[in-house]
């Protein structure tokens, strides 16, 4: 199923249902106002939520890589992170858009890191991700709009990366590993883009060569004694593919 179609039959499921949020324009019902029934509108655009989206899908990757590495603490510790500080404003933004969340998903999830199953971690973690796509599909997501996203993602990994490393010595190994998660999510993102839209492959196979050459950042997920990268280089990155996103509008 399309991701337009699916969008659609959400909104003919929600038109059924008053607790959807769409505006009854019938008599209320005694003891309510017309005031009470209105439209749940979204509190943020497009990119600002497919960008939050990014940012749990980046703790997640990293936590799950972190775990299958086997630090097990600094695992669990990104997997709780979405549930303790990015999904509750979203939950407004799933029911305005017509969507159900991952609630129950990012907490089994998390339930499977803290008893360090090894089974069900994958097979948690690969329903989640799942989840979050289903919820990003309500999108109609053009090529600008998706390098909007990506130079978001790549900016705020030089932020975390500005806090992890200080003077090329590690400050803070959580900073620096969202920073690895949040440009992995934005390399995914560019690679989906080049498949979903036809004649934009050039741009976003550049967008990706540049996520790419920064890749040397992390020499590996738990940081060593001394790293020898600024992220003044991440926040060039995020420059030049805002630049290359110019030939989208064009």
């Amino acid at each position: 199923m399309t991701r337009r179609l699916r969008w659609i039959l959400s909104a003919i499921a929600c038109a059924s249902f008053a607790a959807c949020g769409v505006e009854d324009r019938t008599q209320p019902p005694p003891g309510e106002t017309a005031g009470m029934i209105g439209r749940l509108e979204p509190k943020m655009d497009d990119t600002a939520y497919l960008y939050r989206l990014g940012l749990m899908r980046g703790h997640l990757l990293v936590g799950n890589a972190l775990f299958e590495i086997g630090e097990r603490e600094a695992a669990a510790t990104h997997a709780k992170h979405p549930t303790d500080e990015l999904y509750e404003p979203m939950e407004t933004e799933f029911a305005a858009r017509g969507s159900g969340g991952f609630a129950a998903e990012l907490q089994a999830h998390a339930e499977a890191v803290a008893r360090r199953d090894e089974d069900d971690v994958q097979s948690r973690y690969a329903e989640l991700v799942s989840a979050i796509a289903e919820n990003e599909d309500v999108v109609d997501v053009s090529p600008p709009l998706v390098a909007e996203v990506i130079a978001r993602l790549v900016r705020e990994a030089a932020e975390e990366y500005a806090i992890g490393i200080v003077d090329g010595v590690p400050a803070n190994a959580h900073e620096y590993q969202d920073a690895y998660g949040f440009t992995q999510v934005a390399g995914l993102w560019a690679q989906r883009a080049a498949a979903d839209h036809p004649g934009h492959e050039s741009v976003f196979g550049r967008i990706r060569g540049i996520i790419d050459g920064v890749s040397d950042m992390w020499p590996a997920l738990m940081p060593p004694a001394e790293v020898s990268h600024k992220s003044s280089r991440l926040y060039g990155a995020a420059a030049d593919i805002e630049i290359i996103a110019l030939d989208l509008r064009r």
